[in-house]
């Protein structure tokens, strides 16, 4: 499908027609996420990703380990550390 974007406001949107999103299983009572990612933008349904670990106790191990991976992790407004302290006091 080809398409171009639609300014709504201060953002801009897409229309995707019926039988892309049901090629995609995709319905309008569909929760999904919304990232980019190697210059494209993906949307997918949230029921087919891994749910958010919101532990904070455990964020540290898995940005070492994804960075031993070779992976990148995303700059944060803390740039992506968190002292012993920060981690205790976060909860969610």
């Amino acid at each position: 499908m080809q398409t171009n974007l639609k300014k709504i406001g201060n953002s801009f949107g897409v229309i995707l027609n019926k039988k892309l999103l049901s090629q995609a299983g995709i319905s309008t009572a569909t929760d999904i996420i919304i990232e980019a990612k190697d210059n494209a933008i993906i949307i997918s349904s949230i029921a087919e990703r891994k749910p958010l670990n919101r532990d904070l106790s455990t964020w540290r191990k898995q940005i070492k380990a994804a960075i031993k991976k070779g992976e990148k992790p995303e700059k944060s407004v803390w740039g992506n550390r968190l002292s012993e302290r920060e981690e205790k006091e976060w909860t969610w």
